[in-house]
């Protein structure tokens, strides 16, 4: 079972929310550009475990929308503090925005997106 999976929905527009699950922690994080971090980062959203991370130019800010990291560590996974779970969740991103920078094609139709 991976440990993350990217969650969005793929017939949406394209400033759709981006999410990231992690079935070992039973824990979805929310993936949120630089651009819409006064948009989405409400005071409810502010409460939540967060931290910024920096891909090349672009900033992000992820943050735990459904927490159960401290409740699920263990049987699929070991236990981890929530700092350490938004890195983790971090690699998988920026291993994504990595992939994603070789593999598309911007000036040209792509399967992909």
């Amino acid at each position: 079972m991976p440990k993350f999976l990217l969650a969005e929905e793929p017939t949406g527009p394209n400033d759709r929310e981006i999410f990231i699950y992690s079935p070992h922690y039973l824990s979805l994080v929310l993936v949120i550009p630089e651009d819409d971090i006064t948009v989405l980062l409400n005071n409810e959203m502010r409460q939540k475990p967060s931290k910024t991370f920096q891909y090349e130019d672009e900033t992000f800010e992820l943050v735990i929308f459904q927490n159960n990291v401290l409740h699920a560590g263990g049987v699929l996974s070991p236990e981890i503090s929530e700092e350490e779970f938004l890195n983790q969740a971090w690699k998988f991103w920026e291993d994504y925005l990595i992939w994603e920078d070789r593999n598309i094609d911007e000036n040209q139709s792509s399967q992909f997106n």
